[in-house]
């Protein structure tokens, strides 16, 4: 991946708010299975401290062995199981906090107190659920970053040092550890640029060269009084070759693209910054106030001032 488009993946990544958060850590003894639901489209993950389990993608699919060292990760929401073995009875996640999770010292035990044969860190990452970019996130169905991977040095650096914060638990460590782990989810989906079997969508248009570079020029200048005609000369191509194929590998055509992002754009502004509506607007492309109200509320069924002051409302009992 060249440098353009690491600065386009991390444009959209800075505005969808990628956040990271741990569930609990979990000490698991004898014969355990555990049911994990599905949920949007987080990114689940699960660290192996100790010992070993499976990681089963349905009930009939077939085990995947994960060992100490070993970080595991789930995207898209998909449910799935972690087991000492297949064949053993799968409990829900919910039942199994309502009978073994200890609030006090965020862990969850399949057996009375005890350190457990298998120790895991569990927890997840999310974009803001209501600005998830089009076709964008971890591709796979899973992916799992073995400790004793050569391959993978720098990814297996970052872990190396997410199983050291879990394990010393310093002061500021959960905070330490979720950084971490935003940094490790982008550096995979950029990792997926490079393949050749990306689905449509918007890493199959950072994966182009050509559509790379409108996406770049877009992201770049979201203000300019950009045309497919101005789009298609950035990628060197004649537009209507350029409309076909930024359609075949983002999904959407390029000016509804560039609509999407001046939207996303307008509320990063409005969120993070202090400049005033008109300014916003003109940032984002529009010269009339009118048509930015109407396409922002169109877009998040609230007007941009409605929606930035409801950001300033206090929250009730604080």
């Amino acid at each position: 991946m060249d440098k353009m488009q690491q600065d386009v993946l991390s444009d959209v990544c800075a505005g969808l708010r990628l956040r990271s958060d741990l569930y609990f850590t979990a000490e698991l003894a004898g014969d355990f299975s555990v049911h994990i639901p599905a949920d949007g489209a987080r990114i689940r993950f699960h660290l192996v401290l100790a010992g070993g389990c499976k990681l089963l993608l349905s009930e009939n699919a077939p085990p995947i062995d994960v060992c100490a060292g070993d970080l595991v990760l789930v995207p898209n929401g998909r449910g799935h199981i972690l087991c000492d073995a297949p064949g053993t009875k799968a409990v829900a996640l919910s039942d199994a906090m309502v009978v073994g999770f200890d609030p006090v010292a965020g862990v969850l035990r399949n057996q009375p107190e005890g350190s457990g044969d298998v120790r895991l860190l569990c927890g997840f990452c999310a974009f803001d659920d209501d600005e998830r970019h089009p076709s964008f996130g971890l591709i796979e169905d899973h992916v799992i970053l073995r400790a004793d991977d050569p391959t993978a040095q720098a990814q297996s650096s970052i872990v190396a040092m997410i199983k050291t914060l879990a394990q010393e638990t310093q002061p500021g460590w959960r905070s330490a550890l979720a950084r971490l782990m935003e940094v490790l989810v982008i550096a995979l989906m950029a990792a997926q640029v490079k393949r050749a079997d990306l689905p449509q969508g918007f890493l199959a248009g950072l994966a182009d060269k050509k559509i790379a570079r409108a996406l770049s020029a877009m992201h770049a200048q979201p203000e300019r009084e950009w045309t497919a005609e101005l789009l298609a000369k950035q990628a060197g191509m004649s537009r209507t070759r350029f409309v076909v194929r930024f359609g075949d590998c983002v999904g959407i055509a390029p000016m509804q693209y560039l609509q999407n992002w001046r939207m996303r754009r307008a509320k990063a502004l409005l969120r993070d910054t202090n400049l005033s509506m008109d300014e916003v607007a003109l940032r984002c492309g529009y010269l009339s106030m009118p048509a930015f109200s109407r396409r922002f509320k169109a877009q998040y069924g609230e007007g941009p001032g409605a929606f930035r002051r409801g950001l300033r409302q206090p929250v009730a009992g604080q």
